[in-house]
């Protein structure tokens, strides 16, 4: 540009405008004090190039190069961190306070009380031992325990139901700030012109809607600038990839297989198959190279493979790989597999119930539901935070935890009692006995992973007795204890790694004895109905019971029991009992063999079970010796106590949170003292210009009067 007039009120005019763009700016900044996510903008004024000229160099104005938010990237990234870990535990704190009111003990009717009571109406009996209305209030004490442990599972039921909703609401809010970040990113990338144009509005934007996706899982923001905008996860997985959006799903339950590169198993398509649930992922790991149905054996895990399901030695448990007809139960799910052989090491996940998966436009899906190992790190390469994270976590190992702890108890209560009670005996005899638990392969050994039984683990090698009764008279037709009726099993005794549920039917189909008069009489016929034993005696005149079973086998299968079921949803009195008090057993066939009715060594043995240490755990846990009133207690102080923590925790880190959000609002917020001072500022600014300009029209017009 030359030097003369005319650059004067070039100078001004450049001036005019850069004061203009510079007010305008300000007049944004007070309009949007109060608008959520806005970044205070500010013009960047540049001195234009001076010319050479004497005396010296002469100086051409300025320039308004563009404008600028006010944002600190660092700042931002540290606060979505934190705020992603505070939405987690809030989300967590949010379920467990649930919980906490469910197992709330200051509650008179609760289930510590109902357990309280049940043992209390058990000491009662012993004491009334042939009191119908004591036998009466007795079941009404043991139906009050079973609807409150009922009560209990449906309401973790009707929370975990919730908790689905709220992570499918979260997978659908994500998957559109997901789309709707990459279209941002698209329009920022077509508006940005560098050093001239910046699209400050959309990246504030942008920055909303990663906030509002930090708040839902954990997110790694990297900005090389407009074009070059990646949002992932903590581990890596891509969000956002520029314009380019990934997405996240709400899966069933699924197997995935993870084969060897060279299993012939690959071949054959095949993998595993489940029935079941459970809110622990299985991990499921061959040990070695064999055919299915021809010795292949596999391990399982519930941590991804950290640790691995032992049995109650230590020992690391082998289970035998199956067809679908001989499937095998791990944990608490049913296992069988495709034929043909598979490898060492070949894998199979299990993900028994539903998980989130990512998706690439042009990949699998990928499971990043939250992983919890054994020593209670977590998988980095699943979902790190936010409330979806925190949803998860409190469905499948809080919530999960409690559901499993809540069924080791009912089993143990359901166990403990049974094994006294089936070997009691009531006012009169019994004539026939439907077993009330159900064995998936009545051809596998009892004790083995195989038979698919409830109580596999809890039977031990021995025999059982049982005594023939005159139903007439109530007098044993046998000296006490009566037949060994497994007498007949290869080798003279049950033992539970050898021997099946058939074996069990005709042996005690073969069991006889001899009477005073030389005849020959084999008084049971047993039968299996739908997997279950059923006894019956084979004369109306005999009336039959258990007097001793060191093997575990009538509580097991369900004969002359007390409860049926195993776990808080199907617990309950047997319907025989209710129909008829008699058959509740609350003492022993005397030794004599006579039915006495104030016997009550099996009332006083059930009730000093409110004291009586027993072995309980679960898979997820250890398993502690301690009395099953003591273990609920135990199950009510882990409640409170990790309620207590996770609310401590999402204080913490919502303070942390909230000290780096302040940090950045010092940084882009709108101050109205500042702005009315550069309002005022930049007014002077372009009054000054404007006189500027007004000054370089006199000088031209000085000018143009010399020339006439």
């Amino acid at each position: 540009m030359a030097f003369g007039v005319n650059s004067v009120m070039n100078m001004g005019i450049g001036a005019l405008f850069a004061s203009q763009a510079a007010i305008q700016t300000t007049g944004n900044n007070i309009s949007n004090v109060n608008t959520p996510g806005y970044s205070r903008q500010s013009v960047v004024l540049q001195a234009k190039y001076g010319i050479d000229y004497a005396p010296g160099q002469v100086g051409q104005g300025v320039n308004a190069k563009e404008i600028i938010r006010s944002f600190d990237a660092f700042v931002e990234k540290s606060y979505l961190d934190k705020f992603s870990s505070a939405a987690e535990y809030h989300a967590l704190y949010s379920e467990l306070r649930y919980v906490e009111n469910l197992f709330n003990e200051s509650n008179a009717d609760g289930l510590s009380s109902s357990l309280t009571q049940m043992f209390s109406a058990w000491n009662k009996l012993s004491q009334q031992a042939d009191s119908l209305a004591t036998r009466e209030a007795l079941l009404s004490a043991c139906n009050t325990l079973t609807s409150a442990l009922r009560n209990a599972d449906n309401s973790l039921n009707t929370l975990e139901e919730q908790i689905n909703k709220k992570i499918r609401n979260d997978v659908d809010s994500a998957n559109q700030l997901i789309k709707e970040i990459a279209e941002l990113n698209r329009g920022i990338a077509a508006s940005y012109r560098e050093g001239r144009n910046n699209p400050n509005a959309l990246m504030d934007l942008r920055d909303a809607k990663v906030r509002e996706l930090a708040g839902i899982m954990d997110v790694d923001v990297h900005d090389n600038g407009p074009g070059d905008y990646t949002v992932n996860m903590k581990n890596g997985t891509p969000l956002v990839q520029n314009d380019v959006p990934f997405s996240l799903s709400l899966s069933a339950p699924r197997v995935e297989n993870g084969l060897t590169a060279n299993s012939p198993y690959r071949e054959n398509k095949g993998t595993a198959h489940f029935s079941g649930s459970d809110s622990r992922e299985y991990t499921v790991e061959m040990l070695g190279d064999a055919a299915i149905d021809g010795g292949a054996t596999f391990r399982v895990s519930l941590d991804g493979g950290k640790t691995w399901l032992t049995d109650s030695q230590g020992n690391i448990k082998e289970f035998e790989a199956a067809s679908e007809g001989g499937s095998v139960r791990a944990g608490n799910l049913d296992i069988w597999f495709d034929a043909g052989s598979v490898a060492k090491g070949d894998r199979f996940t299990i993900s028994p119930k539903s998980d989130v998966y990512w998706h690439s436009p042009t990949g699998g899906a990928v499971n990043i539901s939250p992983q919890i190992y054994g020593d209670n790190t977590s998988n980095p390469n699943r979902i790190q935070g936010g409330s979806l994270g925190g949803t998860l976590i409190a469905r499948d190992y809080y919530v999960g935890e409690y559901r499993e702890r809540l069924n080791a108890l009912s089993k143990s209560i359901t166990w403990e009692v049974n094994r006294i009670h089936s070997q009691g005996m009531g006012l009169k005899p019994l004539t026939s006995a439907m077993g009330t638990y159900a064995v998936g392969n009545t051809s596998a050994p009892l004790g083995s992973s195989e038979s698919r039984f409830t109580w596999a683990d809890r039977l031990q090698a021995g025999n059982t007795s049982f005594t023939v009764i005159d139903a007439a008279t109530g007098k044993a037709m046998i000296p006490y204890p009566g037949l060994n009726v497994l007498s007949n099993l290869p080798g003279g005794n049950f033992d539970p790694s050898r021997h099946s549920l058939e074996d069990v039917r005709n042996a005690i189909n073969a069991a006889s004895f001899t009477d005073q008069g030389g005849v020959t009489h084999t008084p049971f016929n047993a039968a299996i109905v739908d997997g279950k034993l059923q006894i019956k005696t084979t004369d109306p005149k005999y009336g039959f019971s258990v007097t001793s079973d060191t093997t575990g086998l009538a509580a097991a299968l369900g004969i002359n029991t007390f409860f049926t079921g195993d776990t808080p949803g199907t617990i309950g009195v047997r319907d025989e009992l209710q129909a008829d008090l008699n058959l509740v057993n609350a003492g022993l066939l005397s030794v004599p063999g006579e039915i006495t009715a104030g016997s009550n060594e099996v009332a006083r043995l059930i009730a000093e079970l409110a004291t009586k240490k027993v072995d309980i755990g679960t898979a997820w846990s250890n398993t502690t010796s301690q009395s099953l009133v003591d273990y609920y207690s135990t199950i009510v102080t882990k409640v409170g106590a990790d309620t207590s923590s996770v609310k401590y925790t999402a204080a913490t880190e919502t303070a942390m949170a909230q000290d780096l959000y302040s940090r950045q609002e010092e940084i882009k917020g709108v101050n109205l003292d500042e702005e009315m001072s550069n309002l005022i500022k930049f007014q002077a600014s372009y009054k000054a210009a404007a006189k500027l300009v007004t000054t370089a029209n006199e000088m031209i017009q000085t000018l143009l009067t010399m020339k006439q």
